[in-house]
């Protein structure tokens, strides 16, 4: 037995077939939308993300240069107290030496000693 097949039929079968290849790319371009659309709050996430990670890493290269500055000054005010020490005991040495002169006029060795000191400190320093 043959089959045969009219015109008609197959005419139908080619536009059955041609329906079909349309309804499924136009199922997949509405498809490839909405997943497309879907991704977008992740992109822009991402975005976001990496904005904020470049701050943050300015943020840390700023703190870092701080804290050496901290460093640096805590070093050189510990070396003006060590100093600002040292140059209040000549001083307090000396007014402690005018005064016992003044009190008594014999304390001549004492002033001498304390001009001494206060001279070379005073040469140590400048």
């Amino acid at each position: 037995m043959e089959t045969t097949i009219t015109i008609g039929q197959l005419w139908t079968a080619i536009l059955a077939l041609c329906t079909g290849i349309i309804t499924i790319s136009g199922a997949s371009a509405v498809i490839y939308k909405l997943v497309h659309k879907a991704k977008q709050p992740e992109v822009k996430q991402n975005e976001r993300i990496t904005a904020l990670e470049k701050d943050i890493k300015a943020i840390n290269e700023r703190l870092e240069k701080g804290d050496r500055h901290f460093d640096n000054d805590c070093q050189r005010m510990d070396a003006l107290e060590r100093s600002m020490k040292e140059t209040n005991k000549v001083i307090v040495e000396s007014l402690q030496a005018l005064t016992a002169h003044a009190i008594d006029n014999s304390k001549v060795e004492l002033l001498e000693k304390a001009d001494k000191s206060l001279n070379d400190y005073l040469r140590s320093k400048i």
